[in-house]
């Protein structure tokens, strides 16, 4: 016997639910590591000031799509169910290349992640979550991904992480003025 329309309903709602779950816990461990990444940049032996501005900015954005998701799940009468943020995958960073690439490697998981729910939306004909993705989350997914790939590109050019001038010139010049756009 084929399930009711409702039961259908309900089914994706359940699992729609538990999927923005997990997006929120993924986006707040995002936050979170970059809140770790920029206080190891803002160190005095690190001396990184414009890459911890960076990712302390990262950092406030995905809280701030954290707290979108959180809405639009009460919107939905979904309950948040928030468990413990896993730990970070390393306490410290060697260099702002290092910092940079395990930025890139978060933001390709939390993209991914993205993907996924849009994936499950769409395959139940969920439009207003797809268009809520597309709008507010996959768009900038694209841009910070380009973004951070220049600026592993550039650091790289410059002789970094070997030569720890090109870091010290990439903050003051490249990451500054990029701070100053944004």
């Amino acid at each position: 016997m084929a399930a009711s329309v409702p039961q259908l309903e309900q089914t994706y709602l359940s699992e729609s639910n538990a999927a923005l779950n997990s997006q929120i816990q993924l986006q707040l461990y995002g936050s979170y590591i970059y809140l770790s990444m920029a206080s190891f940049c803002n160190k005095e032996e690190v001396a990184l000031g414009s890459f911890a501005l960076f990712f302390l900015r990262q950092s406030q954005k995905w809280m701030e799509r954290t707290e979108m998701l959180f809405s639009l799940l009460t919107e939905r009468q979904g309950s948040l169910t928030l468990g413990r943020i896993a730990n970070q995958d390393r306490q410290d960073w060697l260099d702002g290349l290092m910092a940079m690439e395990c930025a890139f490697h978060l933001e390709k998981t939390l993209n991914q992640s993205l993907l996924q729910l849009y994936g499950l939306a769409n395959s139940k004909g969920d439009l207003y979550l797809c268009n809520f993705l597309k709008c507010h989350f996959l768009p900038q997914q694209v841009e910070i991904l380009k973004e951070m790939g220049g600026y592993m590109t550039n650091l790289r050019r410059l002789g970094a992480p070997e030569n720890q001038d090109a870091e010290k010139l990439f903050d003051q010049l490249t990451m500054a003025d990029s701070i100053k756009k944004n």
